[in-house]
């Protein structure tokens, strides 16, 4: 289950195995930590030092959210794990350009063909149309001799993607294309939120695998940022995309607030609708089955791990065909 903290008011303690949860006026609610998958903290609520420790005991993804949106998202989870193989192997890929750049377009590639599941809501001459311009730039991607030139071709598929959403999303949600920090309006919120919640997740997973967060192939590791976590992002986030175009059919851009500072928010009584259908998108991840034709519904940690295999596959061939 997903625990949302968002009262200031709230309090949360720890005993025996189980979160103690008091908000004002109603009853104390406990929650067994071996139910949860995922906190999500808005503002300032009060979280006694050991309910931290048992989270990140257990590795249970934890994403801090500012109540006005002034402030970068954080992700709490334990710390790396003891398992030493798979990141070495990471390290040696990771430092070497040559690696690097199969990965990056494995990346790219994996990407690319995320777009599939809301494109195939869109109309056959759309669909025509972008898989002519993706199919140009997959071509691209084959030939492309550094990260700088994938990560122009990672830019010019994802422009185009978004001028497609642009004009099928309703008029009323005032979507032109991708902004953010801070975002500008409702779709786009819709967006920054769920990919952060996303990055929580796959940080968690990542380092459960013995990999290390920071060290990414095509996001380059720098400092303050986890370019692993920004690469596995990129292969869900037309997933991503596709339960946000859903969502909007229960929402308005009246359950928005709107601030020339912190941008564009879900109100306070719209959220409850929102994490209801992040829950479910968790629990019941759309992707197409391995026959390309029809829709299934996996587990969004399970098509994860998968992810992380194939990423592991890739990096002993990689590794190996190298030192052959």
């Amino acid at each position: 289950m997903i625990l949302i903290i968002d009262r200031k008011e709230t309090r949360v303690n720890y005993e025996s195995n189980t979160l103690c949860i008091r908000r004002p006026d109603q009853a104390l609610e406990r929650i067994p930590l071996n139910l949860l998958e995922q906190l999500i903290v808005y503002g300032n609520p009060v979280i006694e030092i050991p309910v931290w420790r048992a989270l990140a005991k257990a590795a249970i993804p934890t994403t801090l959210l500012s109540r006005r949106g002034g402030q970068e998202p954080a992700m709490i989870g334990s710390g790396l794990a003891i398992r030493l193989p798979f990141r070495r192997l990471q390290y040696l890929c990771a430092e070497q350009p040559s690696k690097a750049l199969v990965i990056a377009r494995w990346i790219i590639a994996e990407k690319f063909s995320n777009y599939n599941l809301l494109l195939s809501l869109f109309s056959e001459e759309q669909q025509q149309c972008f898989n002519q311009q993706r199919k140009a730039l997959d071509l691209k991607r084959e030939q492309a001799s550094s990260i700088e030139s994938l990560m122009g071709i990672e830019g010019a598929l994802a422009r185009l993607w978004f001028r497609l959403l642009a004009d099928n999303l309703p008029k009323q949600w005032r979507f032109t294309g991708r902004n953010r920090r801070p975002p500008k309006d409702p779709f786009n919120s819709l967006l920054s939120l769920s990919y952060t919640l996303l990055m929580g997740e796959l940080r968690q997973l990542l380092i459960n695998e013995g990999l290390d967060p920071a060290f990414g192939f095509l996001h380059q590791p720098v400092a303050g940022r986890e370019a692993l976590v920004l690469d596995f992002t990129e292969l869900f986030r037309g997933t991503v995309d596709f339960a946000m175009y859903l969502l909007v059919q229960q929402l308005s851009p009246t359950d928005f607030s709107y601030h020339e500072t912190n941008g564009c928010r879900l109100t306070k009584q719209a959220r409850p609708i929102y994490f209801k259908s992040w829950s479910e998108f968790r629990e019941q991840c759309p992707r197409f089955s391995h026959d390309g034709n029809t829709m299934e519904s996996v587990l969004i940690t399970e098509q994860i791990r998968g992810k992380i295999m194939q990423f592991r596959d890739l990096l002993n061939v990689v590794n190996g065909a190298e030192n052959g």
